[in-house]
């Protein structure tokens, strides 16, 4: 069974490689990951998540994936870029899949038309 294949009803995929580490492929219904780096703070090293991406459906049944930025030096995480998409809609004339990503400063987004 091909566990990537939309039949399977399943909201969200993910495929990771990481080198001679391995590789990691799943189909789901919600995600969630982060991406750490090394960095120094000080005289010490340390891993800082530096990219958040979620993935999650929404009250009306639309899906939405969010990537997420982080800096040790912002009070808070910055969301840049939102894909959204209707699966549900089916038959309809307007595009499913939707995308923000306008980065408008400390307000997060500023929405952005699929036509822009």
């Amino acid at each position: 069974m091909d566990l990537m294949s939309p039949l399977d009803r399943r909201k969200f995929q993910v495929r990771c490689d990481a080198g001679s580490q391995g590789r990691f492929e799943v189909g789901t219904d919600t995600l969630s990951g982060r991406v750490g780096q090394r960095m120094r703070v000080g005289k010490e090293e340390e891993m800082w998540d530096s990219v958040h991406i979620v993935c999650k459906e929404q009250r009306d049944g639309s899906l939405t994936v969010e990537v997420v930025v982080c800096h040790p030096d912002w009070e808070e995480a910055k969301t840049i870029a939102a894909i959204h998409s209707r699966p549900q809609d089916d038959g309809t004339m307007t595009p499913s899949l939707e995308r923000d990503f306008q980065f408008s400063g400390p307000g997060g987004l500023h929405r952005a038309s699929a036509a822009d």
